[in-house]
C-alpha cells in the first residue's frame, strides 16, 4: 500500500522515469505524430501496447518509482483535432483516458508505484515548438478552459497520485495555472507545476526568473496546500542545478519552491530543424552522478529525466537517490 504522495516526499526522494518517446521510438514506435507516445494507445495495437509495458519496465527495473502516463500530448484539444475521428466528444475522452489508466495501473504498475498524469503546456497542442520559445502567438488563450478536461478527469482518478503540469514555457500561461479557478480544477489532488528555462533561470518566452519568482512570492498566501512542489524539466542538462538554486534563492518567503527537476539528455535541442545535437561545448562534463547529488543538496524531492533521456540515466540517478535515503 502506497503512503499517501504528499506525506511519502516529506520523508523520502521520488526517482520519476526518463524520456518516455525517446524509449517507445528505439522499440520501434513511430512517435513524430501529433500526438507524440499517445499514438500507442489509439489502435490499441497489441506490438505497440507491448512496447509500452516494456518502457515502463525498463524505468522500474532502473529505479524509477514514480512512472508518468503517457499523456503529455494528450489533450481533449489534441485527441479531438488529430484522433481522425475517434476521440470527438468529452465522453469519448474520458473514456479514452480511463482505457490509459486502467492499462497502466494492471499491466505496468504495482502497487507500491506511484503514478503522475503527465499533462503537457499549451505548446503541446501547437505542435510549432514553442516549448523553447514561450511564443504562443497573439490570440489570447483560455488556459483554464484548455486544461479543464484532463485536469478535472486525472483529478478524480484513485489510480493518479499527483498531476504534474510539464515543460510551462510562458509567464501568461504559468500564471493560469497559479490561479484559484484552476486550482479548483484540481480539487484535492496533489499537484505540481513545472516550468522549462535558460540556463539563467529565466522562462523561455522571456520572463525573468526575478520576476517569476517575485509574483510566486506575492500569491504564497493564496497558493492551496495541494500544490506540492514546483519544478524545471525540459532544461539544459549541466545548469540543472544551477538553475533550482537560483530559483529557490529568489523565493525567500514561500512555502511552495521548486523541488522537481529532470532534465534532457544533454543534447542541445535546434528549433528550426527540430533535431538534437551534440553539445559542442568540451567543458559539459557534468554527470548524472555528481548533478543528482547536488539536487539532493538542495532537498529536491522528485528526480529523473526528460528529452532523449534513458533508463541506464534513471538507474544512474537511483544509485544515489538510494546511497542518500
Amino acid at each position: 500500500m502506497r503512503i499517501p504522495f504528499a506525506e511519502y516526499i516529506g520523508q523520502h526522494v521520488l526517482v520519476m522515469d526518463g524520456g518516455q518517446g525517446t524509449d517507445l521510438e528505439a522499440r520501434g514506435i513511430a512517435v513524430d505524430n501529433p500526438l507524440w507516445s499517445t499514438v500507442a494507445y489509439l489502435d490499441r495495437d497489441e506490438k505497440q501496447l507491448k512496447c509500452v509495458r516494456d518502457m515502463y519496465k525498463s524505468f522500474i527495473d532502473a529505479g524509477s518509482n514514480t512512472l508518468t502516463t503517457v499523456t503529455y500530448q494528450s489533450s481533449f484539444q489534441s485527441l479531438r483535432k488529430y484522433s481522425n475521428g475517434k476521440i470527438s466528444s468529452e465522453a469519448d475522452y474520458f473514456k479514452f483516458l480511463d482505457y490509459i489508466l486502467d492499462f497502466t495501473e494492471n499491466q505496468c504498475l504495482t502497487s507500491d508505484q506511484y503514478l503522475i498524469g503527465s499533462i503537457g503546456p499549451y505548446a503541446s497542442f501547437l505542435l510549432n515548438g514553442t516549448e523553447y520559445s514561450g511564443d504562443y502567438g497573439p490570440e489570447k488563450v483560455d488556459f483554464v478552459d484548455y486544461y479543464r478536461p484532463q485536469v478535472t478527469h486525472f483529478a478524480s482518478a484513485a489510480r493518479v497520485d499527483c498531476i504534474g503540469f510539464e515543460t510551462v514555457p510562458q509567464f501568461c500561461e504559468f500564471k493560469a495555472l497559479l490561479s484559484p479557478e484552476f486550482a479548483n480544477l484540481c480539487s484535492s489532488k496533489p499537484y505540481y507545476i513545472s516550468i522549462t528555462t535558460d540556463k539563467d533561470g529565466n522562462l523561455r518566452d522571456g520572463t525573468s526568473a526575478e520576476e517569476l519568482c517575485n509574483f510566486i512570492e506575492n500569491k504564497a498566501r493564496e497558493l492551496p496546500s495541494n500544490l506540492v512542489f514546483l519544478g524545471i524539466n525540459c532544461i539544459e542538462f549541466e545548469y540543472c542545478s544551477a538553475i533550482l538554486a537560483i530559483l529557490n534563492n529568489r523565493l525567500t518567503k514561500c512555502r511552495v519552491r521548486f523541488k522537481a527537476a529532470y532534465p534532457n539528455s544533454g543534447e542541445i535541442y535546434d528549433g528550426s530543424s527540430h533535431s538534437w545535437l551534440q553539445n559542442p561545448d568540451p567543458s559539459a562534463c557534468q554527470t548524472w552522478e555528481n548533478l543528482a547529488s547536488e539536487l539532493l543538496e538542495q532537498n529536491c524531492r522528485m528526480i529523473g529525466g526528460c528529452c532523449r533521456t534513458t533508463s541506464e540515466h534513471i538507474g544512474r540517478i537511483a544509485a544515489i537517490v538510494r546511497g542518500h535515503a
